[in-house]
Parts: C-alpha cells; sequence; structure tokens
C-alpha cells in the first residue's frame, strides 16, 4: 500500500509518496501540489489525499459492506479500545443519526466520497433532522459527527477496506467560535449564596473557584487533599456511564494538576468532613462509606448526572443568569482574565493542555488587556 506525506520545499507544499518497486525495494515519488506553503496546508493534504487514492486503488479489493453496515460493525470492534464516556457519544451519533441515515441511501462503503459526505451535513442542518423536535442540528454537533465519521473511516484506510479517508476532503459547515455563559464575580457571591446548604453546595463552591470540570470536583477524593500543606489535587475523576459510574483519569495529561486551598476552602473542606463522619456515626451501617469528598447525606456518591440536573432546577428559579454547571469554569476562565492573570497562569489553573486553548475560548473576555490598550491610547485625539 503507498503511503505520503506532506512535505514543505522551496516555498511550495509536495505530495511525498512512500511506495515498493518491482523488486521491493523502498522509494519515494515528490509531486509538488502548485500550492505555496503559507495558508495552503489543507489544500495540499487534500492533494495528497488524491494522489493516495489513485495510487492504491489498484490494490484495493472489492468490498460488498455497505456504508452502515461496515460503521455498525466499526462500533462493535472499538467498544473496549475507548474510554466508556467516548463510546458512548459514538453510539449516540452513529446509531441515533449517522447509520439510519446511510442505511436509507444503500451506499457500498468503496463508493462513500466527500460530496456524500457533505449531502449528510448539509442534511442534519435542516429542521426535522434532530432527535424528538422539529430543530436541526447545531454546526458544532456536526463538526463531532464529522469527527467520529473521520475515525471511523481512517480505520477502514488501515484495514485495507478503501483507499483513502473521503471525510479528508469533505467540507464541514463553519461554526461560530465558541462564546461561553459566564457570572462575574458579584453574580458568582449571589451563587454560593443560593446554594448554601443545598445537597450540592460543596461541588457548586469548589468549582466556583476553581473551575473544575464536572467529573473531576465529583471525583475528587478525601486522599486527594493535603490539609498540612492546604492543596487540592486532580487525579481522578468520576464519570456517568450506561451502566452506572465509573472512575476514570483526568481529561488530559495537563489536567493532572495540584492547587492551592483558599482560607475559606479549607475551612468547607473541614466542617463537611467533619459532618460525614457525624453522618456516618448517625446512620451506621445505613451510611456508604467511602472516600469521596462530595456525597449526600447517607454517603452515596453524587451522580453527574444528579449534580447538573440539580443545578439547573435552582438557578432556573433564581434571578441569575441560566447557565449551565460547566459554566462555572467559564466563569472562573473569564473573571481571572479580567483580573489581570496572564492567558498562561489561567491555563495552568485550569488544567488545560496548551495556553492556545484558553487564547481560543476565552481572549474575548479578557478586558484587562483592552482597557491597558485604551489607556495608552487616550489624548491621542484632539477634541
Amino acid at each position: 500500500m503507498v503511503t505520503g506525506s506532506v512535505q514543505a520545499k522551496n516555498g511550495k507544499y509536495y505530495a511525498v509518496l512512500n511506495y515498493k518497486d518491482d523488486f521491493g525495494k523502498r522509494r519515494q515519488k515528490w509531486i509538488c501540489t502548485g500550492y505555496t506553503i503559507r495558508g495552503n496546508k489543507k489544500k495540499a493534504e487534500r492533494f495528497l489525499e488524491e494522489q493516495l487514492a489513485a495510487w492504491n486503488e489498484k490494490d484495493i479489493r472489492y468490498c460488498d459492506l455497505t456504508v452502515d453496515k461496515y460503521f455498525e460493525n466499526w462500533l462493535e470492534e472499538i467498544r473496549y479500545e475507548v474510554k466508556p464516556n467516548t463510546y458512548r457519544g459514538y453510539c449516540g451519533n452513529m446509531k441515533n443519526h449517522i447509520i439510519p441515515y446511510f442505511k436509507a441511501k444503500k451506499l457500498l462503503i468503496q463508493e462513500l466520497k466527500p460530496y456524500h459526505l457533505e449531502e449528510y451535513y448539509r442534511y442534519k442542518l435542516k429542521p426535522n433532522s434532530k432527535l424528538n423536535n422539529q430543530e436541526a442540528l447545531s454546526h458544532a454537533t456536526i463538526k463531532h459527527h464529522h469527527q467520529n465519521i473521520s475515525k471511523a473511516l481512517a480505520d477502514a484506510v488501515r484495514k485495507g477496506i478503501i483507499h483513502y479517508n473521503p471525510a479528508a476532503s469533505a467540507r464541514t459547515p463553519k461554526a461560530e467560535s465558541f462564546k461561553g455563559n459566564f457570572l462575574n464575580p458579584a453574580q458568582i457571591n449571589d451563587l454560593l449564596i443560593l446554594f448554601k446548604g443545598s445537597a450540592i453546595e460543596l461541588p457548586v463552591t469548589l468549582a466556583a473557584v476553581y473551575g473544575f470540570r464536572r467529573s473531576e470536583v465529583l471525583g475528587l477524593k478525601w486522599s486527594h487533599i493535603d490539609f498540612v500543606n492546604k492543596t487540592i489535587t486532580i487525579c481522578e475523576t468520576l464519570q456517568q456511564g450506561t451502566n452506572g459510574n465509573y472512575t476514570d483519569t483526568p481529561k488530559t495529561e495537563s489536567s493532572y494538576r495540584t492547587l492551592p486551598m483558599t482560607d475559606d476552602v479549607y475551612k468547607l473542606l473541614e466542617n463537611h468532613r467533619e459532618m460525614q463522619a457525624q453522618k456516618r456515626k448517625l446512620l451506621g451501617n445505613y451510611y456508604n462509606v467511602n472516600d469521596y469528598v462530595c456525597t449526600l447525606d447517607n454517603g452515596q456518591v453524587i451522580s453527574p448526572n444528579y449534580l447538573s440536573r440539580t443545578f439547573h432546577s435552582a438557578i432556573s428559579k433564581s434571578s441569575l443568569p441560566l447557565i449551565r454547571f460547566h459554566d462555572l469554569r467559564h466563569s472562573v476562565a473569564s473573571n481571572l482574565l479580567n483580573k489581570g492573570f496572564s492567558v498562561v497562569q489561567v491555563a495552568e489553573w485550569l488544567g488545560h493542555s496548551s495556553s492556545s486553548t484558553t487564547l481560543k475560548f476565552y481572549a474575548h473576555n479578557d478586558k484587562t488587556s483592552k482597557l491597558s490598550i485604551a489607556n495608552s491610547l487616550e489624548n491621542m485625539i484632539a477634541v
């Protein structure tokens, strides 16, 4: 099978093909794409895909698998290769949307072209394409569908079922840039008062202070908290799967992080630990013994869906903006940037894989740097 890569040379992109000649000797063929380096990498990659398709087409045997049947088989094959939460997402997209659509088309996997995928994306932008209501799917959701399809078809290329990945050349609808909802410091204070004494007061408070992800705050254990050095370490998460809750590793390597406790958080955690001990003594055998920090009165671990549902119910009845639990994370990021902390500092606090992630999502909320620029421009215009 011919493989390849895109390489830069003399200011232009080249498609470099790797193959074996008739004598089994490895060879390379450099083909100029005609594209200059600046701003044309995606076009060069599409050119490479087309070249690989042409070279490999003669080596692919006929396969009578339809697109929908291939996707069904693929779901079964990767069941134990990905995280349960990831698999649940794949299943939702594939079984509810992608597979039914292509089943009706009766299209062979080897006949699938980029325009077939583009037709699917356009169809999902129309009303009636979303389950249980008349709404169309969002651009962002269609992007997720595209990623799932691309992953599945990349595996088909690896297996030699198809000669190239049609998703690599298919265009997806342009999604709007992310603008997360957030609460300002005064609203955060009102939020903490709102949840005072609530069953989810602790996870709400910790998320509002540290910007923890839902899975991070619920996966927090007492063994992760150092009361001597006043630190909290994120090293485990709690996820909700089809068969109940399960523990997992943090989202990325950078999500592993140790943060200092504020005095208020220190007191809150100390009081909560003491309260848990009292409840355990009071309920005896009826208490669910575990090491988790965020639990209900009977020691039962707070599940992710229960936290989101309870949070939504309470905030929807208040005068605060209707935000999701995850928007507390956006609030922390936005408020820290507005207090003058750098993008790098905020990225480390949130556990982002890179500061570019923070910059991409939250730079539009950074008023401090904009004010500094505005102040430096004062008195430049004569009145």
